[in-house]
């Protein structure tokens, strides 16, 4: 039985605990048996939170690693002036924090809630038992490095390398691969972003964004709704990249 108090940067509400099938969709997890997937699963606290809400906070103490059960959250680290630099974007099925279990440092990002969400939390103590008994657990938790490590050199490559409307446009046409839905008028996808979320993820800010989406606007590439980005030619999308 879980025992002893819940961190502070937790600023979501518990609101029960893991199921079989969360334990299942944790991908570090998946060689477990039924047995030991029930008694995982008896000791993962289930949160739940709002849109625009703070998951955890960068700079506070880490308790472990998280699933995302539900909905889409924003993984951003802030600097000493304020602005806000975003590292990725999670949806559903998505793991976050792993780092802290590991180096036993503090949270090294804040997590935003972009829509209603729900995160399933995996306590430090349970990972480190698991991957004492689990050569599959650790090697999978190691592949999940290597390829965070990869996708922050990409990162850095392109902050460093590339305009801003080629980051703009390598984030729309990734969200459309991901969740686009074909349409007659092109593939829709949602507007979860708001534009200033966007600068933070493409490493500008609001002002060059918004004049950015005008002029593919203009260009007929993409059409901006109050709900929805329309787009309209993906291949021209693509050219830009």
């Amino acid at each position: 039985r879980l025992t002893g108090s819940w961190p502070s940067a937790i600023l979501a509400t518990m609101s029960g605990h893991a199921t079989r099938e969360d334990v299942r969709a944790i991908r570090h997890l998946t060689s477990l048996n039924d047995a030991e997937v029930d008694a995982v699963a008896a000791h993962l606290p289930v949160f739940s939170a709002e849109p625009r809400s703070l998951i955890i906070i960068e700079g506070e103490p880490a308790r472990g690693f998280y699933l995302l059960r539900s909905g889409r959250a924003r993984i951003f680290r802030t600097g000493p002036d304020g602005r806000e630099q975003s590292l990725r974007i999670v949806a559903q099925g998505d793991t976050f924090s792993e780092v802290p279990v590991f180096d036993l440092g503090p949270n090294p990002a804040s997590v935003e809630a972009l829509t209603a969400c729900e995160v399933v939390l995996v306590p430090t103590r349970i990972v480190k038992a698991l991957m004492a008994d689990h050569e599959d657990v650790a090697l999978s938790i190691l592949g999940m490095f290597a390829r965070r490590l990869r996708s922050f050199t990409e990162l850095i490559e392109q902050l460093s390398l590339q305009t801003v409307e080629a980051r703009i446009a390598r984030y729309m046409f990734q969200l459309a691969r991901e969740e686009g839905v074909q349409s007659p008028e092109g593939v829709v996808v949602p507007r979860e972003v708001t534009q200033q979320d966007l600068a933070s993820i493409v490493g500008t800010v609001r002002e060059v964004v918004s004049r950015t989406l005008k002029a593919m606007e203009a260009d007929g590439i993409l059409q901006v709704r109050r709900k929805e980005i329309v787009i309209l030619d993906l291949p021209g999308l693509r050219e830009r990249l």
